[in-house]
């Protein structure tokens, strides 16, 4: 079980897959949120490899209009079901598949795009981002990011601005378009 850091779910507590997933810690979480404030207000939200939906939910908390949630795991997807159902929030789409079967599937723009799989799938960022440009499903100024541990290489040259940031032996990208 985690809680909800900021906005009207704040304190809330959601639950969490029983294995499988390593939620994003609180405070990585709340940094997080903070680098894309200018993006919430009235954001459709991709949350990738979405887990317990923690980081999509936290957007959707702090004004988010959309999240769609993506997990291959089925567990996980009934997860985040619940934890919009506990919520009473009616904002959120999860899609139970594979993200490549998923970002294949998706036609809409999305101006803020959580991108957090396993780490040791080093592949499926650098893989998620180039089926994100290919597909055209980022919105013109979207942002996109990148949780991962170890080193992590990927082209970002689609993108106007990255940043790099280490919370402990977290690390986060922030790309802006």
């Amino acid at each position: 079980m985690i809680k909800i850091t900021s906005g009207k779910y704040r304190s809330r507590v959601i639950a969490t897959p029983e294995q499988g997933t390593l939620p994003t810690k609180n405070m990585v979480r709340e940094a997080m949120m903070s680098m894309v404030t200018g993006y919430l207000d009235g954001a459709n939200v991709l949350d990738l490899f979405a887990g317990s939906g923690a980081l999509g939910i936290e957007a959707l908390s702090r004004g988010a209009r959309k999240a769609t949630f993506v997990d291959a795991s089925r567990d996980a997807a009934k997860i985040v079901v619940k934890n919009l159902e506990t919520l009473k929030e009616t904002n959120g789409a999860v899609l139970n598949l594979d993200y490549v079967a998923a970002l294949g599937r998706l036609q809409e723009k999305f101006s803020l795009v959580f991108i957090d799989p396993p780490y040791a799938n080093k592949e499926a960022y650098q893989r998620s981002l180039d089926l994100l440009l290919e597909r055209g499903l980022l919105a013109e100024e979207a942002a996109v990011v990148l949780e991962y541990e170890g080193e992590l290489e990927v082209n970002a040259d689609a993108f106007s601005s990255r940043r790099d940031y280490t919370y402990g032996k977290t690390k986060v990208i922030l790309l802006q378009r």
